[in-house]
Parts: structure tokens; C-alpha cells; sequence
């Protein structure tokens, strides 16, 4: 798809933001008839919220394509402000959450920038947008009725099958299964609230007629609200009924329908209040979030990135940081950057961001130096003694993940060589015994 320039101007007011934030769908469906009635049900909450959520927190880069390879870029205004309204959290959120009930997104093109490509998309109802023929190769968009111009809606599908343009709503296609889970949910309200049962029986051998009963029935709950000893007299006997196991399925279908709405979006079932098939461990609870990004979460952020490169020049590219879900605990993470520092690929400025710390003042910490080749920098093999390598190491501490400057490495093997000949004089703040 192209963004032409001269379409800024012919299509600027075509569709104001009051037609975007306005009455919205039908009124009916608000109640609870579409896709707002299946969220009620508490899986299909956690899982497009799990979903929304996940991809929403994601941080997002811009690269740029270049002869030697990948380059970053500054992040563009369909990114840092793409809607008129919420943040860009909010953006992809409310994108998410179209694609995970309805397996569309429709955003509408309102904002172009100098360079002619969309600056600005707001997120439409689904209930607010059809397509003329769903199996036409070139699809002609409405939105409340009106026609729209070809470049102004953005589409994205989540599940399509070939020839046609719509993908597949997850709601719309397990209708039955969220229905079940709703009427089981129903059912267990009617039961405890209604009282399907007496919630408890006095009992006697003897015969008691209906004035005897009520007498009966009206002692104990005056006792019973008054928190005073219940004399019934006459061996009656108090027995509390419990919910018998058989007519207490709806839990179990209530579990069942957790577990099928799990496996219809890949998510854990612990996640959605389901039951996995065993125990779960600290290891397998670890690769279950593992597992989640992989096989769940990955797939929507390759659709999304692919989608939204679509709305920037073909040399430009939009990427999502999936490594921001994984957060291990402090010494792996320590021991992560020990590692990238030691073998070079990154810089100590580039591991204190990962940190949330400030760059490292006068550019220190812009040296892409491993250690390794740090302890090398003009060393004398005629100095490379045990005794020039140990004050080396003293002087460095441990040594693993240290990023020195080419100046810093040489002046440290200058001061070793210089004890080895009796030349060398530590500063005067540092003299001792």
C-alpha cells in the first residue's frame, strides 16, 4: 500500500474526530449482544487482557535500511503520538484488543506528515465498519454507512483464510463455548442466590404438623439471628444440606471452559483461571513465560510490525523489543551483561541503559573493548610475568566483565612493568607500609 502526499489535502476533513469518538455501534451491542457480552465472561477477559497487555508494554524501535546493515532511528509521530486521544500504550491496546474479540483492526487515517505518509490513526469499532465484498481482490471499505476513499481505512486481520479480506473473530466462531461458560456462570449465581435448595432441615422421627413446623422454624431463626442457644426440643435435629457433588458440575464446566478458551489464544490455562495437567514448578512456571512469548506473543508482534512498517517508507521498519518481557533476577542479569562486556558486542554506556542508568560522563563508556583484548594493549612479552599478571588482576578486582579505555588498559600495564624494575612510585594518596 501507498501513502500518496496530495491525499493530505483532499481527504483532511473528510472524517472529523467527532465521527471517530462518536455514539459508536449500535447501542444493542453496548449491552451486551457482541463482543462487550463475551468479556463478561471471566477467560475471555484474562486472555485478550494478558494479550493487550503484553504487546502493549512492549517498547518499540524504528530502523532504518542502510548498505552496512540495520540502523536505529528516531521513532517517527505515528509513534510517539498516534492517536488524538491516550498514549501509545493505549494505542496498541485498544488495536489488540479489536484484533483478540473481533480478528480485525480498522484504523482510519486522519493526520499525514510533510513526507505524505499517515501521522495520526484512530482505532474504529469493528461494529462500525463493513466491506462491500469480502471476497473481492481490491475491498471497498464503509464506515457508518460512508464510503471511504482507498489509502483512508487501515486494515489489520488476524486470522484470515485465502480469497478473502476479513479475518476470522474468535468471539463469532466459539459463540458456543463462551455462551456455555456464561449460562454456567448463570447457573451458579441462580443456585446460591436464588436457593435452589433449603439451605438446612430440622428433622424429627415424630409426626409435626404445620402450626408445630412454623413454630419450629421461627425459634431457631430468631436464636440463630440473636447468636443464643437453640432449645427445639421434641428430638428435632438441625442438618445442614451441602451442594451435592452431582448437581455442582457447573464448576467443573466452568474449569473446562477456562482450558478451551486458553488453547483458542495459546495462553497458559493457569493464566485464565483453567488447570494444567500437573504441579507446577519454579523451572516450569520460568518456561512457561518463556513459552508465552515464543509461541503466543511473538506471532502478534511480527503481524503488528509487519502492518505497521506498511504505514512507513519501504526503507523503514518498525520492531518490537520482545527481550523487555523477559526480566530475570538480578545476578543472571548481572552475569548477562559481565558477558556481553567481556566478548565486546556491547558497551558499558549500552548495559547501564538497559539499567535505567545514566551514560558514563566524558564518554567513557562508549568503547566497544573486551577485557581480553584490554590486558593485551602493549604488553611486553618480556614483562608477561605470573607477578605482572597477578597486580594486574589486584588491581582490577575480579576482572570478569570490566570494559577499560585503550589509555586505562596501557597505563595499568605500565605501572606492572614499571614494579617489575623498581621504577614504580603508587601516588602519594595511596603510600603505605
Amino acid at each position: 500500500m501507498r501513502w500518496w502526499p496530495f491525499r493530505r489535502t483532499a481527504l483532511k476533513r473528510a472524517i472529523s474526530y467527532q465521527d471517530v469518538w462518536g455514539a459508536g455501534a449500535d447501542p444493542a451491542a453496548l449491552r451486551g449482544t457482541g463482543q462487550e457480552r463475551a468479556l463478561r465472561l471471566s477467560p475471555v477477559y484474562a486472555a485478550t487482557r494478558l494479550l493487550a497487555d503484553a504487546v502493549a508494554s512492549l517498547p518499540v524501535k524504528m530502523y532504518q535500511q542502510a548498505r552496512d546493515g540495520r540502523l536505529p532511528m528516531p521513532l517517527p509521530v505515528l509513534l510517539r503520538t498516534p492517536a488524538a486521544a491516550g498514549s501509545r500504550y493505549d494505542w496498541l491496546h485498544r488495536c489488540m484488543t479489536s484484533l483478540t474479540l473481533r480478528g480485525n483492526a480498522y484504523g482510519l487515517v486522519v493526520g499525514w506528515g510533510p513526507d505524505g505518509w499517515p501521522s495520526q490513526v484512530e482505532w474504529l469499532h469493528p461494529d462500525d465498519v463493513h466491506v462491500e465484498d469480502n471476497f473481492a481482490p481490491v475491498p471497498v471499505w464503509y464506515y457508518k454507512g460512508r464510503r471511504l476513499e482507498e489509502g483512508q481505512l487501515f486494515h489489520i486481520p488476524a486470522y484470515t483464510l485465502p480469497g478473502q479480506t476479513l479475518g476470522l473473530s474468535p468471539i463469532g466462531h466459539f459463540a458456543v463455548t463462551t455462551e456455555t461458560g456464561l449460562l454456567a456462570n448463570q447457573f451458579g449465581r441462580d443456585w446460591f442466590a436464588n436457593g435452589s435448595t433449603p439451605s438446612a432441615v430440622l428433622e424429627t422421627d415424630l409426626e409435626v404438623g404445620q402450626d408445630a413446623a412454623n413454630i419450629l422454624k421461627t425459634r431457631f431463626k430468631e436464636a440463630a439471628q440473636g447468636r443464643d442457644v437453640v432449645a427445639l426440643g421434641n428430638g428435632v435435629k438441625y442438618r445442614p444440606i451441602s451442594v451435592p457433588a452431582e448437581e455442582s458440575q457447573f464448576l467443573e464446566t466452568i474449569r473446562a471452559t477456562a482450558n478451551q478458551i486458553a488453547a483458542i489464544y495459546g495462553v497458559p490455562p493457569e493464566k485464565v483461571g483453567g488447570e494444567t495437567g500437573g504441579s507446577l514448578t519454579y523451572a516450569t512456571v520460568e518456561q512457561n513465560s518463556i513459552d508465552l512469548l515464543t509461541w503466543t506473543v511473538r506471532p502478534w508482534l511480527t503481524r503488528l510490525e509487519q502492518a505497521l512498517s506498511r504505514l512507513r517508507p519501504p526503507e523503514q521498519e518498525v520492531r518490537f523489543n520482545p527481550d523487555a518481557m523477559l526480566r530475570t533476577d538480578l545476578l543472571s542479569r548481572m552475569q548477562a551483561h559481565g558477558m556481553s562486556l567481556d566478548q565486546g558486542w556491547r558497551n558499558r554506556d549500552q548495559v547501564r541503559a538497559l539499567e535505567d542508568e545514566a551514560p558514563l560522563p566524558n564518554g567513557l563508556g562508549q568503547t566497544y573493548l573486551p577485557l581480553s583484548s584490554a590486558m593485551s594493549v602493549s604488553l611486553d612479552p618480556d614483562q608477561a610475568t605470573a607477578r605482572n599478571i597477578v597486580e594486574m588482576v589486584q588491581k582490577l578486582g575480579s576482572g570478569v566483565g570490566v570494559m577499560l579505555t585503550a589509555d586505562e588498559a596501557r597505563d595499568i600495564l605500565n605501572q606492572a612493568g614499571a614494579r617489575l624494575t623498581g621504577s614504580y612510585r603508587p601516588p602519594a594518596a595511596t603510600e603505605g607500609p
